[in-house]
């Protein structure tokens, strides 16, 4: 079975330009990405850039960059069925055999658990009703929106001011990493039947600014226990 691990690193950040390539504690982001995607069992590890200076970072690290990824899915508003497009046609013209999985990892997650991702894996490949296999972390459910400048809750209050998560249910955050069948190329490309193994809160950690830089890099240096078991230092 072929299965490939994806980095998607575009170049264009507004919030923090340069955001892939940013150094934290001494490595360009995307080399953690990268660094975890080694250590799973899969066949290749990708990286999908529109830059020529990502790739270079990118295979410093030990990722195969064999082309370039096109201007329609590198846009501010391209979305990853877009990235998986281009990707599927550029393996075509490159006589790069299709992948049978892809387990997608966006460079901004830093904390990653390997168990939890080769769980998804063998999920899928254990089970062929399933589309795809999330690793989700749990999520406040308290959450509000604001309408016309009042606050509005997002989940029943039961006419309550205040009310306890317990009687809320539980909520997950996604994103952090998907695994997901390689023929479904499409709008909904992670498929109608999507399984989810549950990680460790940490894991949902994202980068989307400087702030979230910040708290990253004060993670990382509280290294202990916890922080150091979801971390997958790069070497180059």
């Amino acid at each position: 079975m072929n299965i490939y691990a994806i980095i998607p690193a575009r170049s264009g950040s507004k919030g923090v330009p340069g955001k892939n390539i940013r150094k934290l504690r001494g490595h360009e982001l995307i080399g953690y990405s990268i660094a975890f995607a080694k250590k799973l069992p899969v066949s290749r590890v990708f990286c999908s850039t529109d830059s020529a200076q990502y790739a270079e970072v990118a295979k410093k690290y030990g990722a195969e960059v064999p082309f370039l990824r096109s201007a329609f899915a590198a846009g501010d508003k391209a979305m990853e069925q877009d990235i998986l497009t281009d990707l599927y046609a550029k393996f075509a013209e490159s006589g790069i055999p299709a992948p049978d999985l892809l387990v997608w990892l966006r460079p901004t997650f830093v904390f990653r658990d390997r168990e939890s991702v080769v769980e998804c894996i063998e999920r899928l490949k254990t089970d062929p009703a399933l589309t795809a296999c999330r690793v989700v972390v749990p999520s406040e459910s308290r959450l509000y929106r604001i309408e016309a400048g009042i606050l509005k809750a997002n989940f029943e209050t039961g006419g309550k001011s205040m009310i306890r998560r317990q009687d809320v249910g539980l909520a997950y955050r996604v994103f952090c990493t998907d695994v997901f069948r390689g023929d479904q190329v499409s709008n909904a490309f992670l498929g109608d039947n999507v399984g989810a193994v549950v990680g460790d809160k940490i894991c949902g950690l994202d980068i989307d600014d400087e702030f979230d830089f910040e708290v990253i890099d004060s993670v990382m240096g509280a290294m202990a226990g916890r922080a150091e078991r979801y971390v997958h230092l790069p070497y180059a």
